[in-house]
């Protein structure tokens, strides 16, 4: 796994949206994907920049969602779908609901919606970008700490961790208990994976991602078994001791 470390999360935006323009430019038919959170959203916001100054052009690209929490749609604040679409994909030009399967956290039939979405990714010859953050936990999507490493788009219990910090991004507390996500198997054979961490609070388990082997215990730590970079700011990277 190369580890990159950049000055403040501005840069780190700058650098990874660089890199799916690149992508984009040299495959325009693309299958990316991009988590939502937080941690993704000055990213994207470069993106939208490139977009609309033609420095990219998306309307051939594909897109996936990472995950969702199950119970909610794009009409909770806070939501994955929410997110991506208010963020990303309604700000994009020439970009239409085709090119995007996301996951409806609402379905009456998980598993309909899991087959449904394997199938897409599977069209379009697996996922060419994979944009990942990293959980306190060591989660990426919802994958959490001990989830099973053989399997594509599952429903995942949330662990604890999680839970704990869920609140932050909703506007009223909800009882969440599980996620849908992408699985490892999907997310390990991306043709590029970059995983994200940004600001002094992720600092602990970025330093456990990059010191550790490969363990389920920690799901980030998985991506070292594939092709991913890691990229972060100075604050998130300074706990390990390079």
């Amino acid at each position: 796994m190369k580890v990159v470390i950049k000055e403040n999360p501005q840069i780190v935006a700058e650098t990874i949206s660089q890199k799916i323009i690149e992508i984009v430019k040299e495959k325009p038919t693309s299958l990316i994907c991009i988590a939502g959170g937080d941690t993704p959203l000055l990213t994207i916001e470069a993106l939208i920049k490139a977009n609309q100054a033609g420095e990219v052009d998306f309307s051939k690209t594909q897109f996936v969602g990472l995950d969702e929490w199950v119970g909610l749609g794009r009409e909770t604040k806070g939501s994955c779908i929410q997110t991506l679409y208010d963020a990303f994909f309604d700000r994009l030009e020439n970009v239409s609901s085709e090119q995007i399967s996301f996951f409806d956290g609402q379905t009456a039939d998980f598993e309909a919606e899991c087959a449904r979405v394997d199938a897409f990714i599977e069209a379009c010859g697996g996922i060419d970008f994979i944009l990942l953050g990293i959980g306190l936990n060591g989660h990426i999507g919802f994958n959490e700490p001990f989830v099973p490493v053989d399997v594509n788009c599952h429903v995942v219990e949330l662990d604890n961790v999680t839970k704990r910090v869920m609140s932050k991004y909703f506007d009223t507390d909800l009882p969440l208990t599980h996620g849908i996500s992408l699985g490892m198997q999907q997310i390990l054979t991306a043709k590029e994976i970059y995983l994200v961490a940004t600001g002094e609070k992720k600092a602990e388990i970025v330093q456990q991602v990059i010191e550790k082997e490969p363990t389920v215990s920690i799901p980030a730590t998985l991506v070292k078994q594939a092709i991913a970079t890691l990229v972060l700011d100075e604050k998130a990277a300074s706990r390990w001791e390079k």
